[in-house]
């Protein structure tokens, strides 16, 4: 009998997660961000709490799964249209190398110890931090590296149609700029382009496809 009256909430539960990763897409299962993790632990705890609780209807149980699961959507579109907001919420990723040089101050905004970043190198094939030209502590606590003898990474200054203002005045340029390069390769608006990067001293544009829906 019990298993009777859980089976609804299940099958309710497991119906708005796969609605919620189908719209979340693939960030739930790699999360890019603090938020991710902890948006999916809730939800979790959530499902697990309202599933286990005989006071929870079916209807109760769905009904919190759907509102978390719709505030993280939000959010997460709220992000893609604003990257000030974006980084304000998910904050940006720590420099912890620069030209050669440990940023040592970063260590301890970070919270990584020496030996943890040791670690984090010597996972990558890199025995000696003398081999590090710039290193970055991303969101998700991972590590870019950028070796002695290779190529800077690529900036991205477009997003989805919308200009990353901060990697933009990291590379101390402006609007107007940015605008010239685009209307030298043909380009009158920045909504015409998916995404565009700089990358060793040339701008290069990814536009939307012809057929493709920029609202997608």
């Amino acid at each position: 009998m019990y298993l009777l009256q859980m089976a609804p909430k299940f099958l309710l539960a497991l119906i708005i997660l796969l609605i919620y990763v189908k719209l979340s897409g693939k960030s739930q299962i790699a999360p890019m961000s603090q938020l991710d993790q902890v948006g999916s632990m809730v939800i979790g705890a959530l499902v697990g709490g309202a599933l286990l609780s005989p006071t929870v209807s079916a209807w109760e149980a769905a009904g919190l799964v759907a509102i978390w699961a719709a505030l993280l959507i939000l959010i997460r579109f709220i992000k893609s249209k604003n990257s000030r907001l974006r980084d304000a919420i998910d904050g940006e990723a720590i420099q912890l190398v620069k030209n050669g040089k440990l940023l040592t101050d970063n260590f301890a905004k970070a919270n990584l110890p020496v030996r943890d970043f040791e670690t984090l190198v010597n996972i990558q094939g890199i025995s000696s931090f003398s081999q590090l030209k710039q290193v970055w502590y991303e969101l998700n606590g991972s590590l870019t590296i950028i070796k002695k003898g290779e190529k800077d990474i690529a900036e991205l200054i477009i997003e989805n149609g919308c200009i990353s203002q901060d990697n933009l005045e990291q590379l101390k340029k402006d609007e107007d700029w940015l605008m010239q390069e685009i209307h030298k390769q043909g380009y009158e608006k920045v909504e015409d382009i998916f995404c565009a990067e700089w990358f060793d001293n040339k701008l290069i544009i990814y536009p939307y496809n012809k057929t493709e829906d920029k609202s997608a």
